[in-house]
């Protein structure tokens, strides 16, 4: 942990066009949740952390890891390396040159070069004063006056290696030298990203130093990942159990979870779910023992239980429930009902013989029911 308990804030952090669009789409909620993420990772050694980092500070604080995860990803506020670390970004980085001191770099390519060629004198000079000191302390006192002309030869090849690979250095580093105007040097072109296509069907986002960054994975629509929950069978039944009423639940699944999504539509927490992670804590909580909306889908699962048994007692009960059989016969109230005639479809229907059909006494009275 740093020594410091403070951090640098730039003044002109809010004219960076990234933290704009920031402020645009998120307010002043936004800008917070940034510099909540930039005091987090000013607690580390180095400032780069990956996402479950963020974690232990959103328990108890009504933070939302999932946007938290938004403000990372979707501003470019912060750069993700290739072991899905993430680090912020410089705010207002330096702009490059323009239009008018590139005209004066090209006004003045002659004094450049006249300092390219006095460099590059120096250094060649330098390099013959080194190789010198090579040679004498070669035949200097560290070899003994006596030494065969074989060895003479080789320390003249050494001398000779020497003073060549110095010249090429010294021709490579003046080739390489950037060029410097009146305002100073130009500054070094920000690494490049390139694409290496491994094979026909494949491929891979490499980094600067060939390195295959891990691919980011789009993010699902939350009623996908919701539909996807009672997949995970070992993870549903724990899920069950926080109910307290786990056997209910597992049983009226499928409406527990459309009335989950009419929870999460109702109060707009869609935007919130970008995560399978994050759609299966909502779920937990809600349907947790002793919180509100977890009395609410036990009053709805049993509802619908009741009206479902219902339903199957009326399909399965007796179609002559409304009749009497007295010696064999069809009666009703006493009186005969023909053989042929349909079940007796309530307890005030009467017989027309006329009509041949059931007429209902309470709706119509004597109307055809």
């Amino acid at each position: 942990m740093k020594r410091n308990f403070y951090l640098q804030h730039p003044i002109m952090a809010m004219n960076d066009p990234r933290m704009k669009k920031l402020i645009d789409k998120e307010r002043l909620k936004g800008s917070g949740a940034y510099w909540f993420i930039i005091e987090k990772l000013a607690l580390l050694p180095e400032p780069r952390a990956q996402l479950e980092y963020l974690q232990p500070f959103c328990v108890g604080r009504k933070i939302p890891l999932s946007y938290l995860q938004k403000i990372i990803r979707e501003y470019d506020l912060f750069i993700f390396d290739e072991d899905n670390y993430f680090t912020p970004a410089e705010l207002n980085p330096a702009k490059k040159k323009d239009e008018k001191s590139v005209e004066n770099v090209s006004g003045t390519d002659v004094s450049v070069s006249e300092n390219n060629r006095k460099v590059q004198k120096t250094s060649r000079k330098k390099a013959e004063k080194e190789s010198l000191k090579v040679g004498n302390s070669l035949n200097g006192s560290l070899l003994p006056k006596d030494t065969p002309a074989i060895g003479k030869e080789n320390i003249k090849d050494i001398k000779t290696t020497a003073t060549t690979e110095e010249k090429e250095k010294t021709a490579a580093d003046a080739a390489t030298l950037p060029s410097v105007c009146s305002s100073g040097s130009t500054p070094p072109p920000p690494p490049s990203v390139t694409v290496t296509v491994c094979d026909e069907w494949a491929e891979t986002v490499c980094d600067e130093w060939d390195e295959p960054r891990r691919p980011q994975h789009p993010i699902r629509p939350w009623r996908e990942l919701v539909d996807e929950l009672g997949r995970h069978r070992l993870w549903m039944e724990m899920a069950c159990m926080r109910s307290g009423y786990g056997a209910m639940l597992a049983r009226h699944l499928p409406e527990a979870i459309e009335f989950f999504k009419q929870h999460v539509e109702l109060y707009g927490k869609g935007d919130n779910l970008l995560t399978e992670s994050d759609v299966r804590s909502y779920f937990v909580n809600f349907v947790s023992a002793g919180g509100r909306t977890s009395k609410a889908l036990f009053k709805e699962l049993t509802d619908n239980e009741a009206r479902k048994k219902s339903e199957l007692r009326e399909s399965s009960a007796d179609p002559l429930r409304y009749e009497q059989i007295v010696n064999g016969k069809r009666t009703y109230l006493g009186c005969p009902i023909p053989d042929d005639a349909p079940p007796r479809p309530d307890p005030n229907a009467v017989w027309n013989e006329e009509l041949c059909l059931w007429m209902s006494g309470r709706k119509n009275k004597g109307k055809p029911d």
